[in-house]
């Protein structure tokens, strides 16, 4: 238990310390950015549905179904890789445990970091979303009668750790399956994530982000008003009362026993490594 638990703090401190979190940070960033932006240059709110559509919008589109992605692509693909480049991959194989269980370990961390960052954004877009508006002022149509937008941030702290997890699983499995996992990555966040799970068919089912929309979906019904599909398949692809969480639980698992079979039978160490 003592190696896994100094592993566990150790990755967290490396992650904390590594050049790729200040890149991380300024994309979490955005969308508190671009909600500045918006409310210094256009006229204020006066409707509850303009706040509605810029605070869901930016917190579906662009973070959950953009910048989470993006970041996991970021720190999953060398989640391994990174104690080569850093050097300090002997100290990862010279710990007395299991190559699968250091996986495991690793990933456990980093998710945790990545979550924590990525609700704090969440958390920061809420803040600056709603930060002197007063909704009594805003003409709040029958449909918005009952909004509650801090029960709809509670939902998205709850859905954005799970996202995190999924994202940096299946691209953790990617950089353990290729020795050039980004050109892999983008294919797979482009074809199967933005287009395919928005198709259809009954592949999507596999896809994350279907998966993470049926789950808002369900948790914030309104939301389906912001895809612009016909009813009919908008109800087919995000039908209420669908719960979208052990399958994405199953799409994780899956990910991490073909990354622990991975990481058991083969070798990780680059071979430039070998040569030094």
């Amino acid at each position: 238990m003592r190696p896994m638990i100094a592993l566990f703090n150790f990755t967290i401190r490396q992650t904390l310390l590594n050049r790729k979190l200040w890149l991380t940070v300024l994309m979490l960033a955005a969308p508190c950015v671009l909600v500045a932006v918006v409310r210094s240059v256009a006229p204020p709110f006066d409707t509850a549905k303009e706040l509605w559509e810029m605070y869901h919008v930016l917190a579906q589109f662009m973070l959950i179904m953009g910048l989470v992605p993006l970041i996991c692509m970021v720190h999953g693909t060398s989640l391994i890789g990174a104690d080569v480049e850093n050097r300090t991959v002997v100290y990862l194989i010279t710990r007395r445990m299991r190559r699968s269980t250091m996986l495991f370990v690793k990933f456990a961390a980093t998710a945790l970091v990545l979550a924590v960052l990525c609700d704090l954004a969440m958390l920061g877009l809420h803040l600056c979303a709603f930060s002197a508006v007063q909704m009594e002022s805003l003409i709040i149509p029958s449909r918005l009668s009952d909004w509650d937008p801090a029960g709809d941030l509670r939902c998205y702290l709850l859905i954005i750790p799970l996202a995190v997890v999924g994202f940096l699983a299946i691209f953790n499995l990617i950089g353990l399956v290729s020795s050039r996992p980004l050109g892999i990555s983008v294919g797979y966040l482009v074809v199967f994530e933005l287009i395919l799970s928005n198709l259809p068919v009954r592949a999507r089912v596999y896809s994350l982000l279907h998966q993470l929309r049926v789950m808002m979906a369900d948790a914030m019904p309104r939301v389906i008003n912001l895809y612009e599909l016909p009813r009919e398949l908008r109800e087919e692809l995000y039908g209420q009362g669908a719960n979208a969480v052990p399958e994405l639980l199953a799409i994780v698992l899956g990910a991490l026993i073909l990354s622990a079979a991975l990481i058991t039978i083969r070798e990780l160490t680059p071979t430039r490594m070998s040569r030094e």
